[in-house]
């Protein structure tokens, strides 16, 4: 039986767009599978011996065609890039299952080139840490500061210990690097108030923890994508209403509502993690309105060219390596995003794109609404995303 092969590309900086990406596919090669077998079980890793649940009964996977396929096919497929993308919902447990399941089978691979003599450098790379505490990160991997001083110091996102940890743990066991990289959120802040032409005002200090300067403008593609997005966004709470019988506002001063969902003043730093729907842009991007609207494009785009610039620099450093990035799924669906910025600094990177999105019926596959998101799609089962305990009852 044969894996899933990867997508590769290989364009020239002035280039990159996804319908260029796609000619240069290698062909998906895939297993023709009954919905039954779909979910053929990886050797259970570290989620499970850490007492986490086992979620791969809440999964289907599929290419991005809409192939029944395996988790064992993308293991497969991993041996044959450089960099895979993981687009996560940050709220999804079944999606965070899935990544330590994936990363686990990277440890693997690894030990086994190791035994073969060949072994291949291994990087976990994330979102949810900044560049800037990259050196903080690398401290705590290589064992000088306790982990309640790490967490003090590297600004790890909310939820950190259910949805990361098992991975940097992971990493920090079999002394795997692990990137932090994504830009600082106080720049990419500055940005989305003041454009991407402000970041030239910043110290050296400051440029350490971005990609070079001017960072690679978004292709028109993930423009009208971003603009599709905040045009249709429903600009309303997303908690379910209080029920009746909840003490009613005063009289006279009715209740005006929590604001908006994605929508916070520019000033504002976010504390936690950027609340992204399924495919939803970071809090504190301006969803509205001229340059807001085009400096919130180009903060979303700030992040894309970090992470992408954070894993390529491995790369390059690195010959033969593998880079497994988790990110939120908006940065790496439709191929857009941080798979072009990865085109951009590293013509020719073999990337795998695994695009990952809540589903009411795991086992359908529309292909309005799936097709075409990455290589692989995986369809969660959207009744344990904790989007409502996270954002409305935890929050009170």
């Amino acid at each position: 039986m044969m894996g899933t092969g990867a997508r590769l590309v290989d364009l020239q900086r002035s280039q990159v767009s996804k319908e260029m990406m796609r000619s240069k596919a290698i062909p998906v090669l895939v297993f023709i599978l009954t919905f039954s077998a779909s979910v053929t079980h990886v050797r259970p890793a570290m989620a499970q011996s850490q007492g986490a649940p086992d979620h791969s009964q809440h999964l289907r996977v599929f290419t991005g065609e809409g192939i029944p396929a395996t988790l064992q096919d993308i293991v497969d497929a991993m041996a044959g890039v450089d960099a895979v993308l993981i687009g996560e919902i940050h709220t999804d447990p079944v999606g965070h299952w899935i990544e330590a399941e994936l990363f686990q089978e990277a440890l693997e691979l690894v030990a086994a080139g190791q035994e073969k003599g060949a072994l291949r450098p291994l990087a976990l790379s994330l979102e949810m840490f900044e560049r800037d505490v990259q050196y903080i990160v690398d401290e705590y991997l290589a064992g000088l500061i306790t982990e309640s001083q790490f967490l003090a110091s590297a600004r790890p996102w909310e939820h950190y210990e259910s949805d990361y940890r098992p991975m940097v743990e992971a990493a920090k066991e079999a002394g795997i690097p692990v990137l932090a990289a994504n830009a600082p959120r106080r720049y990419v802040n500055r940005v989305s108030r003041l454009g991407p032409s402000t970041l030239e005002d910043l110290p050296p200090s400051a440029l350490k923890s971005l990609p070079p300067l001017p960072f690679p403008p978004p292709t028109d593609e993930y423009r009208g994508e971003w603009t599709d997005l905040m045009t249709n966004m429903v600009m309303e709470d997303q908690c379910p209403a209080p029920e009746p019988s909840e003490a009613a506002p005063e009289a006279g001063h009715p209740d005006p509502g929590p604001p908006p969902p994605h929508v916070q003043p520019p000033t504002e730093e976010p504390a936690g993690p950027p609340a992204e729907s399924p495919a939803g842009p970071p809090a504190g991007m301006p969803s509205h309105g001229g340059s807001f609207m085009e400096n919130g494009l180009q903060a979303q785009t700030l992040w894309d060219a970090s992470m992408a610039h954070a894993v390529t620099t491995f790369l390059d450093l690195n010959p033969g390596g593998l880079v497994l990035h988790m990110v939120g799924g908006f940065h790496v669906k439709n191929f857009t995003g941080i798979p072009e910025k990865v085109q951009f600094y590293r013509p020719g990177t073999r990337t795998l794109v695994v695009h990952m999105d809540l589903a009411a019926d795991i086992n359908s596959f529309d292909a309005d609404e799936h097709a075409g998101r990455g290589d692989f799609v995986i369809l969660t089962d959207e009744a344990l995303d904790l989007y409502v305990q996270r954002n409305c009852v935890d929050a009170g």
